[in-house]
């Protein structure tokens, strides 16, 4: 009673919300609302459930009622659907449907009005400003099976937010359902002019500044300036929110950013997480997933097969199994479309990763239910639940069966037919009368796909020929060359009596009309033998047609099955250099536990070190006749960084960090280690005066990036003098300051001086009771010039990019004046001829 009591509420609320319709009508107003009742379907409410002769009901574009006893009204138009299915409509959650493209020109222009000061930030831009989109677009996505898109503009850093719509092609004002919906981020600047940021690192950068600088607006820099990006980033809060990554290393990048902001990212992935996905499913982040998979390298040419890296082929056999490997170790995962060079190709793409472990409910739910959960429509849309918008799949078999046919999709209660079936069974064989002569005409396969060949009596020649129908009516069209009809035949007809009789007329290639027949012979209906039944052929659930390989670590040429663990072992009887007091030791032991070097001697034994019930166990190896060092530190590197060593866009990029960018992956960690090298420092490059923070780590070959850091390890920065900082050798592009050895020391000077009265900024807040502190708005946050302050401080150290001795001493000149000391001179090739100097100042 109390369901009848709901359903007739929702009947009335739905007529109710359709009469308040504000747009003013030339002429009389259509007030018939009308009910859909969908009836004796097999209807799939949620991917996990399904309900055998089930009826949905549907008025004003909602669903108001599903189940197997439902009441349909008498007023319902009644669509009998027995031996169909009915699903919802997929959701689509990374589109640019309906937005201007951007060209050439538009990268010299810039938004107008009060705007952040570099246009890769562009948070204030909503895409529901642009979207228009072409109905052609909206074909497209809806013969795919999609009612409802995430659409948002893919250009930038912070890139707006994004909107959804229905694929209705309505006007906007009825087809955005959130014309918020979403905002948008990624690490590539886009169409901004700005040579700033050029570097994956310059893009973190500018985006922590940003939303750095989007605090402090809310808190008190409103009072002083307007800036609408700045103001849509202090509002963050109110939407999901979307993260482009472009490889599987930008999926700890965003984890650190959301750590830092309090921020919840779902990831647009790049499909190789399932590399790293244990590291995935611990971020905690949705993954939307491409179904764009590789596709086999053609290497029939050697020279082309050596063009194909090991890392390539790796990718192409586990790409499939991706999504099977990320859902297993704990991750959410969504699809996009997105990508896929034929639109056709969503549903092998589905099949194949289905076939590959991924069960049927979480791959369907990957189009469905999870995307509209992260666009925050869940119940909306991707569900066939009373109150949710009425966008129905009406489809012969299950999605995922290969003879499947998508016949309609419904979208907000408007029907898009798809795939017209006729009425009546049509195959057989049928006597074609085409003027004057009687041809023999072939038609077999599943009445959703129907084949049809044209032959000559008596002979064993087979043309194909092309037939469809739209309801009742049918177009024949084949070659006639075969036949004395040196062209093509084009023939339009209806069909009568259960597809016994067609006739109609059509035009011959000379261009002639004529009318046309087919009657199909009695006793000589084609078997049905391969219209198979859906779901009797391929499975739905998980093949597995091969065994996967294993993922490697890294996954690529000397990758191995498991990340190496630090195990306890002794070696025996080496030579040993401390390079400490004790000297060489000959046939000497040293132990080393959890990567730590425990003791070093003679005839040392393990048990003595480790006490306790659970010792572990120990592996010896017999170092006879071999020495043993500590591993080679390479004090100056630029190995193992992503996307740009040199952020040279701005004189000074101090608050760029290495750290942010290492690449685990990079083969030359791993020809490093052969070289005995076991730690390094990453160092930004040399095109600027103050480059960037360094990153001090351990070559940990196959482990994740930030295993690689050494915990705990000072800080560094990267400065530099010479050529490359007054651009003496970057051609025509010489735009930025300084351009003379005299502009890099006032350079120097003016930045220390900032950095210097932002310190005693902060110091005098810092200082304030907590009282006078809570009324107080703090100081802006300056990422530069905090890490400048840190030098000042003696709590980071510069590495020095030198060659000349008039500009080392310049900089040991400001250092003293300025009150910091330089650390490292590197390169320093007339360092000699200061040595003295460099001594004084304690440098390296």
């Amino acid at each position: 009673m109390c369901g009848r009591h709901l359903l007739f509420f929702l009947l009335f609320l739905s007529g109710a919300l359709q009469a308040q319709d504000n747009v003013p009508v030339n002429g009389l107003r259509d007030r018939t609302g009308t009910v859909h009742a969908f009836i004796h379907a097999t209807v799939h409410p949620a991917p996990d459930r399904e309900v055998q002769d089930g009826t949905v009901l549907v008025r004003d574009g909602r669903i108001v009622a599903v189940g197997t006893d439902v009441d349909v009204p008498p007023d319902a138009v009644i669509h009998d659907l027995k031996g169909r299915h009915l699903w919802p409509g997929l959701v689509e959650p990374v589109s640019e449907l309906g937005l201007k493209g951007w060209d050439r020109k538009d990268r010299e222009r810039r938004p107008t009005g009060p705007h952040f000061w570099n246009p890769a930030i562009h948070a204030a831009y909503d895409a529901v400003s642009d979207i228009d989109p072409v109905e052609k677009d909206l074909e497209t996505m809806r013969a795919m099976g999609f009612g409802t898109a995430l659409v948002h503009r893919r250009d930038g850093i912070a890139r707006g937010s994004g909107c959804a719509v229905l694929l209705a092609g309505r006007s906007q004002r009825e087809d955005v359902l959130l014309e918020r919906a979403t905002t948008h981020f990624s690490f590539r600047k886009g169409s901004s002019p700005e040579p700033y940021p050029g570097s994956l690192t310059g893009s973190i950068a500018l985006l922590r500044q940003a939303l750095y600088d989007a605090r402090w607006y809310a808190q008190a820099g409103k009072e002083r300036q307007r800036d609408l990006d700045l103001e849509a980033l202090s509002r963050l809060s109110a939407t999901p929110l979307f993260f482009e990554a472009h490889d599987r290393e930008d999926l700890h990048r965003i984890r650190d950013l959301a750590s830092e902001f309090g921020m919840r990212f779902a990831v647009h992935a790049s499909g190789t997480e399932y590399a790293r996905a244990d590291a995935a499913a611990a971020m905690g982040m949705p993954l939307v997933l491409p179904l764009d998979l590789p596709e086999a390298y053609d290497v029939e040419d050697p020279f082309d097969a050596l063009e194909v890296s090991l890392a390539d082929l790796k990718h192409w056999e586990l790409a499939p199994h991706g999504p099977r490997i990320l859902v297993e170790a704990g991750c959410t995962i969504a699809f996009t479309a997105d990508g896929l060079k034929k639109p056709e190709a969503l549903w092998a793409a589905l099949r194949r990763v289905v076939r590959c472990g991924l069960d049927t409910a979480t791959a369907l739910a990957a189009l469905t239910t999870v995307p509209a959960q992260l666009m925050g429509l869940e119940g909306t849309v991707g569900t066939l639940e009373p109150g949710a918008r009425a966008n129905l799949l009406v489809t012969t078999g299950h999605l995922l069966d290969p003879e499947n046919t998508l016949l309609e999709n419904w979208v907000d209660g408007q029907p898009f037919i798809l795939k017209h079936l006729p009425e009546a069974d049509l195959t057989g064989v049928y006597d074609l009368n085409l003027r004057a002569a009687i041809l023999k005409l072939n038609v077999s396969g599943d009445p959703a796909k129907l084949k049809a060949t044209v032959t000559k009596a008596g002979d064993s020649t087979h043309t194909k020929a092309d037939l469809e129908l739209r309801g009742p009516v049918l177009t024949l069209t084949f070659d006639g060359t075969d036949f004395g009809l040196h062209g093509t035949v084009r023939l339009n007809g209806v069909v009568h009596r259960e597809g016994a009789i067609w006739d109609g007329q059509g035009q011959l290639p000379d261009g002639e009309w004529t009318a046309w027949s087919a009657v199909r012979q009695v006793d000589e209906r084609i078997p049905a033998t391969d219209r198979r039944k859906p779901g009797s052929g391929e499975r739905l659930d998980s093949l597995f047609a091969a065994p996967p390989g294993a993922v490697w670590y890294p996954l690529g040429a000397y990758g191995a099955p498991d990340v190496p663990a630090p195990n306890t072992l002794v070696f025996r009887h080496a030579t040993v250099w401390t390079n400490g007091p004790d000297g060489t030791l000959r046939d000497a032991d040293v132990l080393v536990h959890e990567g730590r070097i425990t003791a070093v001697g003679r005839g040392l034994d393990p048990a003595l070190f480790f006490t306790g019930k659970k010792r572990p166990a120990v592996t010896e190896i017999d170092a006879t006749g071999r020495h043993l060092t500590c591993g080679i530190i390479d004090e100056h590197s630029h190995i193992a960084i992503s996307r740009g060593v040199n952020e040279g866009g701005q004189a000074s990029s101090a608050e760029v960090r290495m750290g942010d960018v290492v690449d685990p992956d990079d083969v030359s960690i791993y020809r490093d280690l052969a070289g005995g090298v076991t730690a390094a420092q990453l160092l930004h490059g040399s095109a600027n005066p103050i480059g960037g923070q360094s990153a001090l780590i351990k070559l940990r070959w196959g482990s994740p990036a930030d295993s690689l850091l050494i915990d705990g390890a000072d800080g560094f920065i990267k400065f530099a003098l010479g050529e490359n900082v007054k651009q003496s050798n970057w051609g025509n592009a010489t735009g930025r300051f300084p351009q003379t050895r005299m502009g890099v020391e006032q350079f120097y000077y003016e930045a220390f001086h900032r950095a210097r009265a932002y310190d005693r900024e902060w110091r005098l807040w810092r200082s304030l009771k907590p009282k006078e502190r809570e009324a107080t708005p703090a100081p802006r946050r300056d990422l530069d010039l905090e890490a400048l302050a840190e030098i000042l401080n003696g709590e980071r150290f510069i590495t020095c990019h030198s060659y000349v001795q008039s500009e080392i001493l310049m900089l040991l000149h400001v250092a003293d004046s300025m009150g910091f000391q330089v650390n490292t001179f590197t390169h320093v090739l007339e360092g000699y001829k200061v040595a003295r100097e460099l001594q004084a100042h304690h440098c390296n």
